[in-house]
């Protein structure tokens, strides 16, 4: 919800005050393997991977448990242009495959976005 604010032409109201950055969607990508984020909403992948990418979908607790990637769901070489309506809170890829897969999360309280 926004904060309210004066209104700039009649102190006797209020009007919607500017909205927060979490209010519109944004992308994300992933800082490099293994590294726990939060869950997005989907994820986008930009252009064809050349490797594998394998994602995380466990919690933080079960990700610092293990001493590998074996919990790592993996996807094989992920073709550009696709969305996947998952939500992993990890990516496993190579250093070039990992920066062409993008985190969307959506705006609004409601996580619904905004149209």
């Amino acid at each position: 919800m926004p904060n309210y604010i004066k209104d700039p032409n009649n102190s006797k109201k209020q009007v919607p005050g500017p909205q927060s950055n979490n209010y519109f969607d944004r992308t994300v990508t992933p800082s490099g393997s293994g590294v726990l984020t939060k869950t997005p909403n989907h994820v986008y992948v930009t252009s064809t991977c050349t490797g594998d990418v394998a994602f995380f979908f466990g919690t933080s607790a079960s990700h610092a448990a293990q001493s590998d990637y074996t919990k790592y769901e993996n996807f094989g070489p992920v073709p550009g242009g696709t969305k996947l309506d998952i939500h992993p809170c990890a990516i496993s890829a190579s250093a070039t495959d990992a920066g062409k897969v993008v985190f969307v999360y959506k705006g609004g309280l409601d996580g619904s976005g905004r149209s």
